[in-house]
């Protein structure tokens, strides 16, 4: 019995001891913290003041003094210049490369060829913030790196859209899994009529149907009208995706030659590309198609019966008056109730302005 209070009352002590220790360490730890981030910045304070004055000042060798006198403090410096880099062009943009090219441009090079994937990471988005597009080689070479770092390496040639980068993005996108491809698509869709000539390009090749989907929905989405003609012939696709893809671009393109083909994809033997088409010729707005809308409405599909209401709704007074004519007919209920529910919104949305 004392043998077994012995041992319970050490392990209490030992429990307070630890925990005690443990309450000192955390302090400690946050006191040290703490200390660190006011260093921290003081050295961004100092070093921003002097990056400042470089940027304001005509003196041609003041840049490559703070760079030496920096080239050690790397980290501060480093927040200091992307910080400000995508916030000044011209002359000043030029001193704070000249920075970079003295104090961090042979550590950054460095470290995009690092074991250490956050590492490469880092360095590929810095350096593509200073450098100039003739020196995007660097970054290819991390075209075939691992899934997150290639797409880092891609979203980093965007930024330096030169027709050779531009190419380096293409080949990858064809090249790499499907599950990337989104992300892809999301890169190019900020570089806009940029990839024009690369889209185009691309929509003539043997694409799986993931991707040629992809590519034509990124046409709408832009969108690059100067393809329309490019994607028409994927309206008669064998592969129903493919015909809604080909839909919903078209309603994003709002060209008004795309009506007819919007009309016969309305017919589509698929419920999915008529909702479609019917949702696109609503956003086009072009009374050619009140008849076709007015059809949408007795589809034994709600999808297409909604885009048909919302389409007829979008014509103004003629989409109206067809709305409530549907609305007044007993042959079919679910078409009056269709056509209730859109006049219900139109009112309400009318009430709310």
């Amino acid at each position: 019995m004392n043998t077994s209070l012995i041992i319970v009352t050490y392990s209490l002590l030992f429990l307070l001891s630890f925990s005690v220790l443990l309450f000192f360490y955390l302090i400690a730890r946050r006191i040290v913290v703490q200390r660190q981030e006011e260093l921290l910045q003081k050295r961004y304070t100092m070093i921003e003041n002097e990056i400042l004055e470089v940027v304001t000042s005509s003196e041609t060798d003041l840049a490559e003094r703070v760079a030496n006198k920096y080239k050690k403090q790397s980290r501060v410096l480093t927040r200091v210049l992307v910080n400000y880099i995508e916030q000044i062009e011209g002359q000043a943009k030029e001193q704070l490369q000249k920075i970079f090219n003295i104090a961090l441009k042979e550590k950054c090079l460095k470290d995009i060829h690092s074991r250490r994937q956050i590492k490469r990471l880092k360095a590929t988005h810095l350096f593509v913030l200073f450098s100039d597009p003739l020196e995007s080689h660097h970054i290819v070479k991390l075209l075939n790196d691992k899934p997150i770092v290639k797409l880092v390496a891609i979203n980093a040639l965007s930024r330096i859209p030169t027709s050779q980068t531009l190419t380096y993005i293409f080949q990858s996108f064809m090249k790499d899994s499907l599950g990337n491809a989104r992300a892809y698509i999301n890169i190019m869709y900020g570089l806009g009529d940029k990839i024009q000539n690369h889209v185009k390009n691309h929509l003539k090749e043997s694409l799986s149907v993931e991707k040629l989907g992809l590519l034509i929905e990124l046409v709408g989405a832009i969108p690059l009208r100067a393809l329309y003609p490019d994607i028409l012939p994927f309206a008669d696709d064998p592969n129903k995706e493919i015909r809604i893809k080909v839909a919903r671009a078209l309603g994003h393109m709002r060209i008004p030659a795309s009506v007819d083909i919007l009309i016969r994809l309305a017919h589509d033997d698929t419920w999915e590309v008529c909702a479609q088409a019917l949702k696109s010729l609503g956003k086009l707005g072009d009374e050619a198609a009140l008849e076709v809308l007015s059809e949408g409405l007795f589809s034994p599909f709600w999808h297409v019966r909604f885009n048909g209401g919302h389409g007829l709704a979008n014509l103004g007074a003629a989409g109206i008056a067809r709305l409530q004519k549907i609305k007044q007919q007993k042959k079919d209920r679910y078409a009056a109730d269709m056509a209730v529910m859109v006049l219900d919104e139109v009112i309400f949305a009318g009430e709310g302005q």
